[in-house]
């Protein structure tokens, strides 16, 4: 028992003192942007057996392709981007059922054209040791948001530098 107590005593010790003194970054890259669309659908599984499952509330996800250039407008680094879609770009997750991905592209188009930009999912890739915040009206990340009007975001690097 003393042993054990001695060995642990000495292992925390050594976190404390001898450690190198690490600088903060000032890593503050936003290197790509992502656009995606998502709506619910019903599929029936194994349609026609006596296995058949109705599975509602299944996510239908479109990853549009894009076109993205950069650019400083204003005195700020940002992006352009033009997104497009086509069949390949929708996803279907899950087990396959009697819905077809020509089905929910179909399903896509009409939804896309009454909601435009208005309810996007938008991924970005920061420095690991960075923040993003969205300034004045921005969308928040992580949810669907109108993307029909630019939007500025601010990424902030460790050492606080934006």
């Amino acid at each position: 028992m003393l042993s054990l107590s001695f060995i642990c005593f000495t292992l925390t010790g050594c976190l404390r003192s001898g450690m190198e003194e690490l600088t903060n970054s000032s890593d503050k890259v936003l290197s790509s942007i992502d656009y995606t669309y998502r709506f619910l659908y019903t599929d029936t599984i194994q349609k026609g057996t006596d296995k058949q499952e109705i599975q509602e509330g299944r996510m239908c996800e479109v990853i549009f392709k894009k076109n993205t250039e950069k650019i400083t407008e204003g005195g700020l680094d940002g992006f352009k981007t033009t997104i497009s879609y086509d069949i390949n770009s929708v996803l279907k997750a899950g087990p396959t059922g009697s819905v077809t991905k020509a089905m929910l592209y179909k399903e896509f188009e009409k939804l896309i054209k009454t909601d435009q930009l208005n309810k996007l999912w938008v991924y970005m890739t920061i420095s690991d040791v960075a923040t993003i915040t969205g300034v004045k009206d921005a969308p928040k990340l992580g949810s669907e948001g109108n993307f029909s009007t630019d939007h500025i975001y601010r990424v902030k690097a460790a050492d606080g530098s934006v």
